[in-house]
């Protein structure tokens, strides 16, 4: 009996995501997801949440979102993502479209305590960033304007952001700008880059340049291991690569 009993309590246990302020890793992702469409014509979330579920992050940025849009059969597709990873979904528009609305997203493993929609300028369209605050820690997710003066403005408004909450923030997104540029130079001031921008992110199949980013900004003299950065070799689900960044516990220097 104390045999099954050990087996069932086994087969029960909740694996709680780690969070910046317990032990283990913390393992982050941004994914420019396409709506679900990949290079292949296919559009399938499936898809898409068997690639996060095989990373097991603990947080998912996400762009290119639908929400109850025709094209997307009226799907929320944060929720259903969130669904299919058993994570918690939220979801910012940034534009009404073709019957309902596109934007960003987080899926998290932990329940968030709080959610902040910032609009952004787009030129070619409005843009967004979506901030979600936790315990210990605050995540965002954005995807920045074709235009380079959008961007700088968007870059200036992120770190207005980050400065008022008193927790450490990840930020991952879709910044459609190059390493080196005034929009991921004026970011770096106050961020640090976790991803590996030497590993290109798009276009998927091919990819010849990097602009998916993962940001992180530390609060106090709380410090953290980089123990993975890397680009997922997924070439067909998405038109852009997902990023990956596996962090230790932050650590008092």
């Amino acid at each position: 009996m104390k045999i099954i009993i050990t087996l069932l309590m086994m087969c029960f246990t909740i694996v709680q995501a780690q969070t910046p302020g317990d032990s283990g890793e913390f393992r982050f992702m941004t994914y420019n997801i396409r709506v679900g469409k990949g290079l292949d014509q296919v559009k399938s979330l499936a898809r898409i949440a068997d690639i996060i579920n095989r990373e097991m992050p603990d947080i998912v940025a996400l762009q290119e979102v639908d929400s109850a849009t025709t094209r997307s059969g009226m799907a929320g597709q944060a929720q259903e993502l969130g669904r299919l990873t058993g994570m918690n979904a939220v979801f910012a528009p940034a534009i009404t479209f073709d019957g309902g609305k596109y934007g960003v997203g987080i899926l998290s493993r932990e329940e968030p305590i709080s959610i902040k929609r910032v609009p952004l300028p787009g030129s070619e369209e409005p843009r967004v960033l979506l901030i979600v605050e936790f315990r210990d820690f605050v995540a965002a997710s954005t995807h920045f304007s074709l235009t380079e003066e959008d961007r700088i403005i968007s870059a200036e408004t992120l770190k207005a952001e980050a400065r008022l909450f008193d927790k450490p923030m990840f930020i991952g997104g879709d910044f459609n700008a190059l390493p080196g540029s005034e929009p991921i130079i004026s970011i770096g001031l106050e961020f640090q880059t976790l991803s590996d921008t030497s590993q290109y992110t798009f276009p998927a199949d091919n990819p010849t340049r990097c602009i998916d980013y993962i940001f992180a900004k530390q609060k106090g003299d709380l410090k953290y291991k980089i123990t993975q950065k890397r680009v997922v070799r997924e070439a067909v689900a998405s038109d852009h690569r997902p990023v990956m960044v596996v962090l230790t516990n932050f650590e008092r220097q």
